[in-house]
């Protein structure tokens, strides 16, 4: 399985994550959207929707994208889904496989693991960071299309983590998440989308 694209079916369990954390409510808001879908919808969705992956050591596969919903559907018991390799790069070593990860810009930059074994060995592994569920939040919220720009909502996250209380939004989500539309639109939504909810939330 060594062609760039090839699409073929992996046990769930078994993906290896590229990333430390995700947002365990995020997690969550998309286990409902997936209960929400008929049998049929849930068939099309895992049809539709393979996970990016690396071949890295021993033949395992890395996913770059979509930890959020492996990890839910993970939790909603299933299986296997369909993975696209990306690259093979199972003749690699795991420093090697490492030092390859971090080339292809493929790690994110902030708190990043030094070796490949202080990643999580499983998707169940995966801490939970509510940085991440905010970020996600606020973009649902406001309706904003996702910023496809590499690690655009770790930065988020980040950018916010140094500017609010590490706990505020477990103890106060109403107010973390006004606090937190104001710093994201004087920061980085100068410019609204259209129908950007973002300006009268926040004031």
């Amino acid at each position: 399985m060594d062609a760039a694209g090839l699409i073929f079916k992996a046990k769930l369990a078994q993906l290896r994550p590229t990333q430390m954390a995700v947002g365990l409510e995020e997690v969550g808001f998309k286990r409902s959207k997936w209960s929400a879908l008929s049998a049929q919808g849930q068939r099309d969705f895992l049809g539709s929707h393979p996970f990016p992956a690396l071949c890295g050591p021993g033949a395992r596969y890395f996913i770059i994208d979509g930890h959020h919903l492996a990890l839910a559907l993970l939790q909603e018991g299933i299986g296997a889904v369909l993975v696209r390799q990306i690259e093979d790069l199972s003749n690699l070593d795991a420093h090697q496989f490492f030092v390859a990860l971090q080339k292809r810009d493929l790690l994110c930059p902030s708190g990043a693991p030094q070796t490949l074994w202080e990643l999580p060995r499983s998707l169940q592994d995966l801490a939970d960071d509510p940085f991440r569920s905010l970020t996600a939040r606020l973009r649902r919220d406001c309706e904003c299309p996702k910023d496809r720009t590499p690690f655009a909502e770790f930065r988020w996250a980040d950018f916010l983590r140094a500017r609010l209380k590490p706990d505020l939004y477990r103890s106060d989500p109403a107010l973390a998440i006004k606090a937190a539309r104001k710093l994201i639109r004087e920061a980085w939504c100068k410019d609204p989308c259209a129908g950007c909810r973002c300006t009268e939330a926040a004031s």
